[in-house]
């Protein structure tokens, strides 16, 4: 009653208290809290429960910063030499590096906030492709797959240590 009287008060006088704001019963905020934990995956728990993967369908020119490195079939590939070697693929800007063809995005989207997709124009010596792919990054960011969207050939990569990229 208190409350409500101080609420009455303060907006005659206009101004605006945090009493006047509606306290919800503690039954409801934990409800509330357990439904946003389930909602995020959480469960109730902390710290080790992963993260949701949010939809945000945004356009993209180029690689987010978090695709852009050196990735490579294995481990032991990220020391080979990335022009001669068939294990390792390097995302920089707009271009994408394959082992036999260097691609230039044309447009991209990204779907969440560990996917995207996009068209590439490849230009060879003697013809001219566009060429669809995904991308999915892992949890930790350490791992990458690439889908060819019109066969749907998945290649896994592992990103490359920082000395080595590019």
């Amino acid at each position: 009653m208190a409350a409500k009287i101080l609420c009455l008060s303060a907006s005659l006088l206009g101004a605006t208290l945090g009493a006047c704001w509606p306290i919800a019963d503690k039954n409801e905020s934990n409800n509330a809290q357990n439904a946003t934990s389930s909602a995020a995956g959480t469960n109730g728990t902390s710290g080790n429960a992963a993260v949701a993967d949010i939809a945000l369908e945004i356009a993209l020119n180029q690689f987010p910063g978090g695709y852009q490195s050196r990735w490579a079939k294995s481990t032991g590939a990220c020391a080979d030499d990335p022009e001669t070697s068939t294990e390792i693929m390097s995302l920089q800007g707009r271009l994408i590096k394959l082992p036999d063809d260097i691609g230039t995005m044309v447009q991209g989207k990204r779907m969440t906030s560990k996917t995207m997709e996009a068209e590439f124009e490849f230009v060879g010596s003697d013809s001219k492709s566009v060429r669809a792919m995904g991308f999915e990054l892992s949890e930790d960011r350490q791992r990458l797959t690439r889908t060819d969207l019109s066969d749907g050939l998945r290649t896994r990569y592992v990103r490359c240590p920082k000395l080595m990229a590019g």
